[in-house]
């Protein structure tokens, strides 16, 4: 199980999420989001393969080989990041690169949820964490996607896209943790599962909130899947566009705030796993990984956080000045 220990090759603090980098330009400004993007979550790529080739049953040959080859490739993405010049051009080629790896393992977590939601695959991959890492490797590569064709999301909108996955996220690493701690941590368990219910609430009421600002999400998701990016016939699409309101600043402040809870718990947690100070499951590589995706979280929040504030600002000072 020595896979399951630190990468001792990198430092934690290098793929933590950068804070004080501002760039001047577009060109500036995409570079250092694909920076930012590509160096967190290439690393998560190559932990899920890792994760789920441990899962495998070790008669699941095919699909252990196809998982080191995934872990083998984001290794190398990894490296190649390290040497990549911070030019946009290298950034744009670069992206695509990775697109298409992500493609790849979008494809292989598909492969392994459908064999365990099917009943044909065995081992302790639990069907909703690979839901819930395919989640994550689509959303990069939406991201990635949005980047290389400049497609820019609506401040309202973004702000409750981020919220909105973020909060499911952490909300099942709270799950996660509470069925890996041994049943005899009950304070611990507990502890697992009141985060779960909190980050639920906040979901549902995120939810709540993107059916009154963004209503074409709501109509989006009543059409088939087959339709989607198609053109759409007359009566659909004529909804309000997105709306920011002012009770958003103080919900993307109340995600923040149990995020930030949340956090702190698994920073503790992951010095008990060390200490071997608790009874679990939890390697500390897996531990560290749900930590660091807290800490990307928080950015995330953070930076779509003043996005609002200086849009709701924009607002006051523009409502002012014609009042004035």
């Amino acid at each position: 199980m020595d896979s399951y220990r630190h990468d001792s090759h990198y430092r934690r603090d290098e793929h933590k999420p950068s804070q004080g980098q501002h760039w001047q330009t577009d060109a500036g400004a995409f570079v250092r989001e694909s920076f930012r993007q590509n160096n967190f979550w290439l690393r998560i790529m190559q932990e899920h393969a890792l994760f789920i080739r441990l899962g495998l049953p070790c008669d699941e040959t095919a699909l252990i080989r196809e998982a080191e080859k995934l872990e083998e490739l984001f290794r190398g993405l990894r490296a190649e990041l390290r040497r990549l010049p911070h030019k946009e051009e290298a950034f744009r080629c670069f992206n695509n690169e990775v697109i298409r790896a992500l493609g790849k393992i979008i494809d292989y977590k598909s492969t392994v949820l459908k064999r365990l939601i099917t009943c044909n695959l065995g081992g302790s991959n639990l069907p909703l964490l690979i839901d819930h890492i395919r989640r994550e490797a689509i959303r990069f590569r939406v991201i990635l996607l949005r980047l290389q064709n400049g497609i820019k999301v609506p401040v309202a909108e973004q702000a409750l896209q981020e919220e909105i996955f973020w909060l499911r996220i952490m909300g099942e690493h709270a799950h996660f943790i509470a069925h890996l701690l041994d049943p005899s941590e009950r304070p611990l368990v507990r502890q697992s599962l009141r985060f779960a219910d909190n980050f639920e609430t906040l979901r549902l009421q995120a939810k709540d909130l993107e059916s009154m600002e963004v209503p074409r999400t709501f109509e989006n998701w009543l059409l088939p899947e087959k339709l989607a990016g198609c053109p759409l016939p007359p009566g659909f699409g004529d909804l309000p566009g997105p709306l920011l309101i002012p009770r958003l600043v103080r919900f993307n402040e109340e995600v923040i705030d149990l995020t930030k809870e949340i956090r702190d718990f698994k920073e503790v947690a992951l010095q008990l796993i060390e200490a071997c100070q608790v009874l679990s499951i939890i390697p500390p590589l897996l531990a560290d990984h749900v930590l660091r995706e807290a800490e990307m979280a928080l950015e995330d929040l953070r930076i779509i956080g003043r996005k609002i504030s200086n849009h709701d600002h924009l607002r006051q000072d523009d409502r002012e000045s014609k009042d004035y």
